[in-house]
């Protein structure tokens, strides 16, 4: 009696291949969703960031009854908030979030009053990828 070949265990190219196409597939749908969610949640966090350094500068200057500025360093994305050569606060939203900053005025200062000197509307501009927000600073030092 001959003896009996033994079946073989394993893939197949043709399988193998199936998989690999299966996989690119899925990963060209689900990237771009990916993406537009991480930019999503950066960008909430940068102007989350933004906004917590105004409001910072805002209520030191009524604290310290004293005059506050925050300033919005373009070129590197940072963000500072400085009452007599003091730093209060410092944010790095380009090198933490991966945003772009940029703004009508590089700094508002609040009196001790709360009211903003030289906002006059200032616009501050966040971008990450296709993704837009900004934050307005009220000629009364109001964020919107």
């Amino acid at each position: 009696m001959p003896a009996r070949p033994t079946p073989r265990t394993g893939t197949t190219l043709v399988e193998l291949s199936l998989v690999l196409v299966v996989a690119g597939i899925l990963t060209t749908v689900s990237v771009p969703g990916v993406r537009a969610a991480s930019d999503r949640l950066a960008m909430r966090a940068a102007a989350q960031d933004v906004r917590l350094a105004l409001a910072i500068a805002r209520d030191q200057a009524v604290r310290r009854g004293d005059y506050v500025t925050f300033v919005a360093d373009v070129a590197t994305g940072r963000l500072r908030v400085v009452s007599g050569g003091e730093a209060l606060l410092e944010r790095d939203v380009a090198a933490r979030r991966g945003v772009t900053l940029t703004a009508t005025r590089d700094t508002i200062t609040y009196a001790p009053t709360g009211l903003g000197w030289g906002a006059a509307n200032t616009t501050i501009i966040l971008t990450r990828g296709a993704r837009v927000d900004s934050i307005v600073v009220s000629r009364l030092g109001r964020v919107r």
